[in-house]
């Protein structure tokens, strides 16, 4: 009997454990009910550069590009053993955690559609069960770098991805964002200098910790950014010098869960709302910490996991997802993880400096039969940036992927009018096995120079510039080779060509204001201000003796049918203001206006000068405090300093007469108001036997009343109502 009880307790232990358990999964919506708004305000859910691309390739808004319900998102949160991780608008889902109980919960709550579980053994429908494998671990993220000062030419050289650099495409005017581990020292590291000083980084974000503070993690994506955008002048050149970048930090290097795929799809979401064109990932997913959570090969369908379904509705966004294909080539496990296995996704595998295959670099096809990895590129003795900072070679399709990224962005800008998978298309029948791929190359290694020439013959009858855009469509049809272009094929000059300084009035009526416009790039440039022309000198204009107010300035290149525009406000002259507390006789002054240097006054005595906008000097009861700037038309801030609120009057609140309370050895007053700009408002003299004040004339607020007897001074405040 007591051994039964004992089996009975165990039993039921183990029960309980199990549903207190924190098991990770999915809720799946139903719908999302706002849709209709955002529908008919797409710029609450894209930035104009992101409508801009569903334009161009005539991409229309649908049910997922609408943000996940709110009230669904605050009623999950408030589910009790609920952790809300991550959510993802495209698959209307939340990534949560919690036992196993708290989230079977949910299927109560009338929004909800499914629910799916990380351990596949949870779930009531689908492969519930898989069969016991022995899984080797892979080390994550792990890649050896040896020293060797020589040049990255042959990765690109093998790509002929130097051709289109030639003809001037080396990637301005994308953007490419990598959503990785982390980005430490990118914004210290010389190798990336050109980088910050060109503004090509745009931004990103840390989603593993939720903060904007992207510069940190694993130097993973240090590396993987240094191979397309990398520069250490006549040693190395990235793929694609010249694109923009948005860098995310999706992949928690210190441990292996499903959750990192949901913050990658998430990642990816951010990235299309910002009108990116290309995505690039040296990561994938195929065990985890958990081993209940892992996949296999069946897995591997593009179908079945989270974040290869999250890149398939990434790239029919218009985005273009390039992913390593895995290095476990030489593994038990030696086929491709996700998302290289999602059909449109460009998976890359390695090839050495000669074209070889790695050893390393992972097997295809997919369980359904796929063609994978699409294409190769060098990642077996691959020049990158390394964690100290210095140019070295290393292994991995970790670097095989950005390398091939940045020659697809450079072959993308030559021909924008292609979609995405146009260029994908090309890229792999271009490629030295496209007739006869391998389960461990793909289609091989692809021939740029082959594409850019089809491509270029293609559009040559339909497009005389070669601009990339066709004629019916090219608002400028005689565009300079080699120029970047917008949608409407007419010169797309960078955001920062333009560097506009503006000097307003310096004093009141002097009407002295300044507009001084200098242009980076070399044109014929011709400026347009409120309706006057004038011409551009040395790449420079400047407009003086200007009123404050607003200038609509425009700058126009005739030849290049090019033309900007800018609202430009002149400031008018400024006035001396702040703001002074006193405590324990030091008065701090906080001036939010005026033009240094500073001259300070007590009593007016002169008692320093500063350029400083916050200022401390001792002071006493009574005094005059002036704050004088370095143009006399500023005026003066000025202040009486009360220390103290001695009560010698009422009633106070007063409307229109305040009596004084005198001493009884004080038969006369001076009195003396100020406003709390210490501007002086009254000045009278008071006897004891008529003890009152008319302020009927002063405004309603608060004032400063100095009461003068003999050698003493008082200070009280009053409210005039």
């Amino acid at each position: 009997m007591r051994a039964k009880l004992l089996l009975t307790l165990l039993f039921l232990f183990s029960l309980n454990s199990a549903s207190a358990q924190v098991e990770d999964a999915w809720v799946y919506f139903k719908d999302k009910p706002s849709e209709t708004s955002f529908i008919s305000s797409p710029l609450t859910m894209l930035s104009q550069r992101a409508l801009d691309r569903r334009t161009r390739y005539n991409i229309a808004f649908d049910h997922k590009d609408i943000p996940v319900e709110a009230t669904y998102i605050s009623q999950i949160k408030s589910a009790a053993g609920i952790t809300v991780k991550a959510k993802s608008k495209w698959l209307n889902a939340l990534h949560i955690q919690g036992s196993q109980a708290s989230i079977a919960n949910l299927l109560s709550l009338n929004f909800v559609n499914t629910i799916q579980y990380a351990n596949k053994s949870l779930n009531t429908s689908g492969k519930n069960e898989r069969p016991e494998k022995i899984v080797q671990k892979i080390t994550k993220l792990n890649f050896t770098t040896d020293f060797n000062y020589g040049n990255a030419a042959n990765q690109i050289q093998m790509l002929k991805g130097d051709v289109l650099h030639q003809y001037n495409f080396t990637g301005e005017g994308m953007q490419i964002a990598i959503i990785d581990a982390g980005f430490p020292n990118v914004d210290k590291f010389a190798a990336f200098q050109r980088l910050r000083d060109n503004n090509q980084i745009l931004g990103g974000y840390d989603f593993v910790n939720r903060n904007e503070n992207f510069y940190t993690g694993n130097y993973h994506g240090m590396s993987v950014l240094s191979a397309i955008a990398g520069y250490v002048d006549s040693q190395f050149i990235g793929t694609a010098p010249d694109a923009k970048f948005y860098l995310f930090i999706s992949e928690d290097s210190a441990n292996e869960t499903p959750l990192e795929e949901s913050l990658w799809v998430e990642a990816a979401e951010k990235a299309d709302s910002l009108g990116v064109d290309v995505i690039n990932t040296s990561l994938g997913y195929t065990t985890f910490d958990n081993p209940k959570y892992n996949y296999v090969y069946a897995d591997m369908d593009g179908k079945t996991t989270f974040i290869s379904r999250g890149a398939e509705i990434a790239f029919s966004r218009g985005m273009i997802v390039v992913n390593s294909a895995g290095n476990e080539g030489d593994a038990a496990w030696h086929y491709i993880s996700a998302p290289a296995d999602a059909a449109s996704v460009l998976s890359i595998g390695a090839v050495n400096a000669t074209g070889v295959i790695a050893s390393f670099s992972s097997y295809g096809p997919t369980s359904d039969n796929r063609v994978k990895p699409d294409v190769c590129a060098q990642g077996a003795g691959v020049y990158i940036i390394n964690p100290s900072g210095t140019i070295a070679t290393s292994n991995g399709t970790s670097f095989s992927s950005p390398v091939l990224t940045g020659v697809v962005a450079c072959l993308w800008q030559a021909f924008p009018t292609k979609t995405n998978a146009e260029i994908i298309k090309m890229v792999k029948e271009s490629a030295h096995l496209y007739t006869s791929p391998t389960a461990q190359e793909g289609y091989g290694i692809p021939n740029f120079e082959t594409v850019y020439n089809i491509l270029a013959t293609n559009v040559s009858d339909e497009d005389t510039d070669g601009d990339g855009v066709l004629n019916t469509l090219d608002v400028c049809p005689d565009t300079l080779a080699g120029t970047t272009v917008d949608t409407n094929g007419c010169l797309n000059l960078p955001s920062d060509n333009f560097n506009v300084q503006v000097i307003g009035e310096t004093c009141n009526g002097k009407n002295n204001g300044k507009i001084i416009i200098t242009a980076t790039k070399i044109y014929d440039y011709t400026a347009i201000i409120n309706g006057i022309t004038s011409s551009f000198t040395n790449n420079s204009f400047s407009l003086l003796d200007l009123k404050p107010g607003n200038y609509e300035v425009c700058i126009v290149i005739a030849t290049q049918n090019y033309t900007q525009c800018f609202t430009i406000e002149v400031g008018a002259a400024t006035t001396v203001s702040g703001k002074a507390s006193v405590v324990s006789n030091t008065a701090s002054i906080e001036l939010n206006q005026g033009t240094a240097p500073f001259t300070v006054y007590v009593n007016g005595v002169e008692k320093m000068k500063t350029t400083n906008t916050k200022i401390e000097v001792g002071v006493h009861q009574g005094d005059l405090l002036e704050v004088k700037t370095s143009i006399a038309c500023e005026g003066v801030f000025s202040k009486v300093i009360a220390m103290e609120n001695v009560n010698y009057g009422y009633p106070n609140p007063a409307e229109n007469i305040f009596n004084i309370e005198f001493p009884n050895e004080v038969n006369e007053m001076e009195i003396t108001v100020f406003d709390l700009v210490g501007k002086r408002v009254l000045l009278t003299k008071i006897a004891k036997l008529n003890p009152s004040i008319d302020i009927s004339s002063l405004a309603k607020g608060l004032y400063i009343v100095r009461l003068k007897f003999g050698d003493n001074l008082k200070t009280m405040k009053i409210i005039k109502n």
